[in-house]
């Protein structure tokens, strides 16, 4: 017969960091917020409430009465940026649309949100007619290779 070792069953797995659970779970969970230990039940930030969630949150709020984009700096609180601007008469902290660039090139029809712009001309672009041969490029200047 083999030599038998016995394990402890308490080195393996890690108690969860919830005050009110403290649970020994064998495959916790890490919160990429606090970098905190949790089981299953606690493993979200929401969870768990966890104080570092609300720092750097990138959410972008959306009014529920007018279904706009509503303005939100990384650090400031949903709650109180969505009341703003519903006591506003949902008219501030409306994030505005970009603008559309139509195509330099007289013959193009074409609107970019993100237009390119010649290094020659100066001048904006879509994507078919961004290179200056493309659009037949009237500087005079000329790069140097």
């Amino acid at each position: 017969m083999a030599n038998s070792q016995k394990v402890d069953l308490m080195s393996l797995g890690q108690h969860c960091d919830a005050s009110s659970c403290r649970r020994l779970d064998f495959l916790p969970f890490e919160c990429e917020k606090c970098k905190k230990t949790f089981c299953s039940a606690h493993r979200k930030p929401e969870d768990h409430g966890c104080l570092s969630a609300e720092e750097g949150d990138a959410r972008v709020p959306i009014c529920p009465l007018c279904n706009q984009m509503i303005v939100k700096g990384r650090n400031d609180d949903i709650n109180v940026q969505v009341d703003r601007h519903i006591t506003s008469g949902c008219r501030d902290l409306v994030v505005q649309p970009k603008q559309r660039v139509r195509c330099a090139k007289k013959s193009c029809r074409q609107v970019e949100p993100f237009p390119f712009t010649c290094s020659r001309c100066q001048l904006k672009y879509c994507v078919k007619h961004r290179h200056y041969q493309d659009h037949a490029c009237s500087s005079r200047r000329h790069d140097v290779a």
